[in-house]
């Protein structure tokens, strides 16, 4: 496996990935890195990657993960783009309020929930997550349903 071929072939898939989890790019960028790096010491030490695609969406999820569960980033990440509004209108500050109120609300909720939720929230299907998360196809489906009504109450609860 020529590893100058793999490295151009999927750095897009890995960075985009990435990105969709942890919402900053230069912290994708480097968690782009580190994936290939480990790679690259993974087919060094002269171990074999039989599903390719597998190998590189569970590894970088489990970077994601780390860095969630390390920096607690999370709670700072852009949720949703900016709106076209004036800066300093009402309309404005109101949706900055609930963005920050849904950031709150999206901290409480376990690593894998907020995972979860933001591959959901850019149109992954289940099958894209369970590749990504190395859960089943059911408990994705269950472990989703259950952090989007968890996230609701939390939310309804945050706004009473």
């Amino acid at each position: 496996m020529n590893f100058d071929a793999v490295y151009n072939q999927n750095y897009r898939l890995v960075y985009i990935l990435a990105c969709k989890i942890v919402k900053d790019d230069e912290v994708s960028k480097d968690i782009a890195q580190e994936v290939f790096l480990k790679l690259h010491h993974f087919l060094a030490n002269g171990k074999q990657v039989l599903n390719l695609e597998g190998w590189l969406k569970r590894t970088i999820y489990n970077h994601c993960l780390n860095y969630l569960r390390d920096s607690k980033k999370w709670q700072h990440s852009k949720l949703c783009e900016n709106t076209e509004t004036e800066p300093g209108s009402d309309l404005n500050m109101i949706q900055d309020e609930e963005r920050r109120q849904l950031r709150h609300c999206l901290g409480l909720l376990s690593e894998k929930e907020q995972v979860l939720v933001s591959l959901y929230s850019e149109g992954m299907s289940y099958k894209e997550m369970t590749e990504i998360s190395g859960l089943c196809f059911t408990s994705v489906g269950t472990t989703l349903s259950r952090a989007l009504a968890k996230l609701k109450k939390l939310y309804y609860h945050e706004n009473k």
